[in-house]
């Protein structure tokens, strides 16, 4: 019996392999996250037999502390009356995928989801995607911050969403930047201002954490997601590790902000788009850890894990790793 866990950290393994995803080609990026959690939950449920009480091993019980599990069921937190499972998809291949290739033909590419600037949390997940990928090092971490205030103040429905946005192809942007009219750049630095006056105290906080991994060596690239060309710009005078990655949502690459464009071409950064939404962690944890049949509050973080070979820019594997709150704990036999 496991019992009164309040924390579940999720490592999905590589999805690449899982048949129920593979048939569902074309899903959307919260789909597939919460379809590879549940995967996972469900996979735990069925075969991890590990006894924790308040996230203790019952060492007593020689029945609890010697069963074999394909899952690492252990505590990872020094809260009084908090268990943290780590829970880890058995039969998966992510060290025979790395095992491949030789790790100077690898590219490790990660995206973190956070909500909360919370600089604890960021270690704690980043270490987590180190121990899954047993790697020294990753190329390139990309930080999305989305403080749940963000959607609290502020929700758009598709007809309000298109009319928000200039639309212009980023491929042809640089071209009718010219032709745009003053007030059409000035509305996109308004809007840019309000989102970085919310947003940049805690990239900052985070940043710093960031900076922390580049200068021991262990991430070698930095980058933002979702940020305008205003915020972009005090974010990399401020840094010390300058960012090298924009990213941009999909629903609005053709409207790039004109000063995000420039500034990314002035300043050598790579300009990205992606189809993550904002409310990422939020969606999943509803989609997905209730309909598993455990109590989920909500998903503290989210890290997404993307293993490229460089010669031939074959996508290797692909996972994700995550910390879950749980409303009443959960109880499986």
């Amino acid at each position: 019996m496991l019992k009164s866990a309040s924390k579940v950290t999720i490592n999905t393994g590589n999805v690449l392999n899982l048949i129920d995803i593979k048939k569902k080609a074309g899903q959307n990026v919260t789909e597939e996250l919460s379809e590879s959690i549940k995967l996972t939950l469900s996979e735990w449920g069925n075969q991890s037999k590990t006894q924790v009480v308040n996230g203790i091993n019952d060492d007593a019980n020689p029945r609890s502390s010697h069963i074999h599990s394909d899952y690492m069921v252990v505590s990872t937190s020094t809260a009084p009356r908090e268990a943290v499972l780590n829970i880890t998809r058995p039969h998966d291949d992510v060290q025979n995928k790395m095992a491949e290739e030789e790790r100077k033909n690898l590219k490790i590419g990660v995206k973190i989801f956070i909500n909360e600037d919370s600089t604890s949390a960021l270690t704690e997940c980043l270490e987590k995607v180190f121990i899954a990928l047993r790697t020294e090092f990753i190329e390139s971490v990309i930080l999305a911050y989305n403080p749940d205030v963000l959607y609290k103040e502020e929700t758009l429905d598709d007809s309000n969403l298109k009319n928000a946005f200039i639309k212009a192809s980023p491929i042809s942007l640089g071209s009718n930047v010219g032709r745009m009219s003053s007030t059409e750049i000035e509305a996109d630095s308004e809007a840019d201002a309000r989102k970085c006056e919310a947003i940049l105290p805690g990239i900052k906080v985070l940043w710093a954490v960031l900076e922390e991994y580049v200068k021991e060596g262990r991430v070698q690239q930095l980058g933002v997601a979702d940020v305008g060309g205003g915020c972009l710009r005090k974010l990399h005078g401020w840094a010390r590790v300058k960012p090298t990655i924009a990213q941009i949502n999909l629903a609005s690459c053709c409207v790039v902000p004109p000063s995000l464009h420039a500034f990314c071409r002035a300043n050598d950064v790579q300009l990205l788009t992606h189809a993550d939404p904002p409310d990422l962690l939020s969606l999943a944890a509803l989609k997905t850890i209730t309909d598993a049949g455990v109590g989920c509050n909500n998903l503290d973080w989210c890290a997404r894990y993307q293993v490229h070979i460089k010669c031939r820019g074959v996508l290797a594997l692909k996972g994700y790793v995550c910390k879950a709150t749980l409303g009443n704990g959960i109880e499986t036999k």
